[in-house]
């Protein structure tokens, strides 16, 4: 006797909500001609580009907000070299241990 429960693939909800563009035609056609080259539906070829605007919007304001905090701790950094971004990270993470630090002796 065999185990049917075992072959019966559950099926996922896809609860995504629908998102109606109205874009020109000559737009409409390069998106569809960039899914063809890509092999992707134009729906998904829109995710794509959406999550990787997304990134790269979050790695454009993260650099933003590095660059405040360093003009703040008057540090001279370039926040578009990475080296520069882990020296500037490695004098906060000092900051925040002094602080923790006077917190502790404070308690005490």
């Amino acid at each position: 006797m065999r185990d049917l429960s075992a072959n019966r693939k559950i099926k996922k909800k896809n609860n995504k909500l629908k998102l109606n563009l109205t874009v020109r035609e000559e737009q409409r056609k390069k998106l569809e001609q960039m899914a063809a080259i890509e092999k992707r539906s134009v729906s998904n070829l829109v995710e794509v580009m959406a999550d990787e605007r997304w990134e790269r919007l979050a790695e454009q304001q993260g650099v933003a907000f590095a660059k405040t905090l360093a003009e703040a701790m008057n540090l001279k950094v370039d926040a578009d070299k990475p080296a520069d971004r882990e020296k500037f990270r490695r004098a906060l993470l000092d900051l925040v241990a002094q602080s923790k630090g006077r917190k502790q002796k404070l308690r005490y």
